[in-house]
């Protein structure tokens, strides 16, 4: 049991460690709009490679030595989140990540079948640990959630190695024996494999990437299949509980011996990876399940044909590989315009990328195959299948079966419990009733930039406190899915939902390949549809339509990230299509957008003129992406705020009032200083007071001669 509890732990840390990779890299890309150079970090997943030199592999890669020295290196990767500087976290990160992937093909690949079967079911139920415990961290992988607890599974991770050191040391002679706490105390049986197979190698490979993609964290499939506000679509808490659960019967379906060779079952897993990405709403969700159940009850004979490859340098050389062809793959499909080569090819086409790894999957177990070291767990073996394979080392070791069984379960069921914990937490909306009262309101835009600062670390925490301080209504978040795998998988949208206390909408759906835009409210959101903009040139570009009901007032926003500044048809025809969304409102309209053009541009022009809207501040001609907009509301007040380097864009906010029973006359004049202003209208002076130009300080500020308030003429 002892021994069956560390290696959850240390598989635990290795899918944290290999998760975070991607993100980690993904940094410098992003800052750039370019490749960088420093993706050749990925190479490390490569170490395995080492096996390749013969008898030296044998003779250190297997031994206890080098699996104690691999967990200290380990250690590096986890503890690289207290690394001063982005560089010294990646260059820490991968080292780790290295260390990790020739531990786990030391074990895996142990002459020990005893150890190769308790190591992968250590890991898988690591596995589980990482999606129970994101559940309780709001989908952030708690390792790289905030330097607490990162301490805190560095200590544990440390006394894992400690203990490991100290039992090789205490049992280290007599040699001819090995006490493995499993209650044998007797040398092990050697195995060998004779069998390489680049097709069960290749599998592998597709297994990692497709769990990667769609189960690294169970509110993926909820942004997979968004339509409109979350009543209408499943939305992430509840209902990435259902996705727990279905990788929870999966893995029940796996103690079946003949299922995962059933072919009827094997093309059903196909197609449902097509449901996923081509059905609507509660359908693709259900598609999801259905393939979340298929990939976790194929998963240990995918990862068993792997196991008895004779080679693991070869074997992880190619699963690796192609792991890593499906990462960056589906960064080619959403980032076609900023990628040196293949962008049009690959423009939009993830569900190609789907289809062909779990295809590969479905095939290469449409194949029987010799197994000398099993590690499945079964219910039964019929005797057609143990006519197949006649494995030459049978572990009897029903006792560890079942305490697998009960890990799983059990962390399962934390993990539902975290969703009601999280519940709990949710704090209710903090309007200020003196502006409810005066019918009032504010909304702010904000480039967020997947979460991530300007050094690449994580400012969900810090955004939270500034959103916060900005007391504002409305908000909305462009650059905002990280529900990606190269992203980290977090789900930002449910995140800041939960932490402020505030309605979401996000959209459009990740499958969508846009970088996503979401919208926050402190009301009701009454109802939304999402947009894929026109983009025959570049990008992809998202925008909502919502109408919010402001206690009885109902408000439509019209939010987007439009394409970039080079794409020139591609911006006229989105502030087309944007004009005539926030023309046909009924109701009083505000716009938050990302434009990519100056003031008094062609589409500036267009969205005031055909959308029938007002600029905010029209004399501000200093602004080039981030604008406000709005009609029939009487405006307040104007704001930019700094980023202080949690975004590479500052944050935008205004204030408006409804008219009521008298004349609609817009304020027109500008009021200074500020003290003339009734407190109501005022903005929040934690960001200090009115600053003429461009604040380049620490902190949060005030900055390009706001904040501004208006009265009427």
């Amino acid at each position: 049991m002892i021994s069956l509890i560390f290696e959850s732990i240390v598989g635990y840390a290795f899918w944290s460690l290999f998760h975070a990779l991607g993100p980690m890299i993904w940094f410098y890309p992003l800052n750039e709009l370019d490749i960088t150079g420093y993706e050749v970090f990925v190479l490390v997943v490569f170490t395995p490679i080492l096996w390749l030199s013969g008898k030296l592999a044998d003779n250190v890669l297997r031994t206890k030595v080098f699996q104690i020295i691999a967990m200290i290196v380990m250690l590096a990767g986890i503890v690289s989140f207290q690394a001063d500087k982005t560089l010294e976290r990646l260059i820490m990160l991968s080292i780790g990540l290295g260390a990790a992937i020739l531990l786990k093909s030391s074990t895996w690949w142990s002459k020990d079948p005893f150890q190769c079967k308790e190591s992968f079911w250590g890991y898988t139920i690591g596995y589980f640990m990482l999606l129970s415990s994101r559940i309780w961290y709001k989908s952030i992988t708690p390792m790289w959630n905030d330097k607490y607890s990162n301490k805190f599974i560095s200590t544990v991770f440390s006394m894992i190695v400690i203990a490991k050191m100290l039992s090789y040391l205490k049992h280290m002679k007599p040699v001819q024996k090995v006490i493995n706490l499993r209650g044998s105390s007797t040398k092990p049986k050697e195995v060998s494999r004779n069998r390489s197979s680049v097709l069960c190698s290749v599998a592998y490979g597709c297994m990692c990437f497709l769990m990667h993609t769609f189960l690294g964290e169970v509110s993926v499939l909820s942004r997979y299949t968004v339509t409109g506000i979350d009543v209408l679509s499943p939305a992430p808490n509840p209902w990435g509980g259902c996705v727990l659960l279905a990788a929870l019967f999966g893995f029940i379906l796996s103690l079946y011996s003949t299922l995962p060779s059933n072919r009827l079952w094997l093309v059903s897993g196909v197609l449902s990876s097509m449901g996923l990405m081509f059905l609507q709403s509660w359908y693709a969700f259900a598609s999801g399940l259905f393939f979340v159940v298929y990939l976790m009850s194929v998963w240990p004979t995918v990862a068993e044909n792997a196991i008895n490859c004779r080679n693991p340098g070869k074997c992880l050389f190619w699963a690796n590989l192609v792991y890593l062809l499906g990462v960056f793959g589906m960064v080619w499909c959403t980032a076609y315009n900023f990628v040196p080569f293949g962008g049009e090819l690959a423009r939009e086409r993830t569900y190609i990328l789907i289809l062909l790894a779990s295809s590969v999957v479905s095939l290469s177990l449409m194949k029987t195959y010799q197994v000398t070291v099993p590690i499945r767990i079964k219910l039964s073996l019929p005797p057609s299948y143990t006519q197949q394979v006649t494995p030459t080392v049978q572990p009897a070791n029903s006792e560890q079966d079942t305490l697998v069984k009960k890990a799983i379960f059990f962390i399962v069921l934390l993990g539902l419990v975290g969703f009601n914990f999280r519940d709990r937490q949710i704090p209710k909306p903090d309007i200020n009733p003196e502006t409810q009262q005066r019918g009032q309101f504010s909304a702010l835009i904000w480039t967020f930039h997947f979460g991530y600062d300007n050094q690449g670390w994580p400012s969900l925490e810090r955004a939270a406190q500034v959103l916060n301080d900005t007391g504002a209504d409305v908000i909305t978040l462009l650059e905002s899915d990280a529900s990606k795998p190269y992203l980290g998988n977090n789900d930002i949208a449910m995140w800041l939902g939960e932490r402020l206390g505030m309605y979401v909408d996000f959209g459009p759906s990740t499958r969508d390949h846009t970088w996503g835009t979401m919208l926050l409210s402190k009301y009701p959101i009454v109802k939304s549809e999402h947009h894929l903009l026109p983009s025959p040139e570049g990008e992809l570009a998202p925008a909502i339509s919502a109408t919010i009901n402001m206690t009885g007032n109902l408000v439509n926003f019209v939010v987007t990230h439009m394409g970039n500044d080079r794409d020139n048809l591609d911006r006229k025809l989105q502030a087309q299509r944007l004009a005539e969304l926030a023309d046909q409102s009924e109701h009083p309209v505000v716009f938050l957008g990302y434009v990519t053009s100056a003031p008094g541009s062609r589409d500036y022009n267009h969205l005031l003129k055909k959308g029938r809207l007002r600029d905010i501040d029209s004399t501000d001609r200093g602004r080039w992406c981030e604008y406000i907009m709005y009609r029939d509301l009487k405006r307040l007040g104007y704001a930019r705020i700094s980023h202080s380097g949690l975004s590479d864009t500052e944050l935008q906010m205004a204030k408006w009032e409804f008219y009521g029973d008298g004349p609609k006359v817009d304020n027109n004049q500008i009021v200074l200083p500020s003290e003339k202003v009734p407190d109501s209208v005022q903005f929040n002076k934690v960001f200090g007071e009115r600053y003429d130009g461009h604040w380049s300080g620490r902190s949060h500020h005030f900055h390009m001669d706001t904040p501004k308030y208006f009265k009427a003429t």
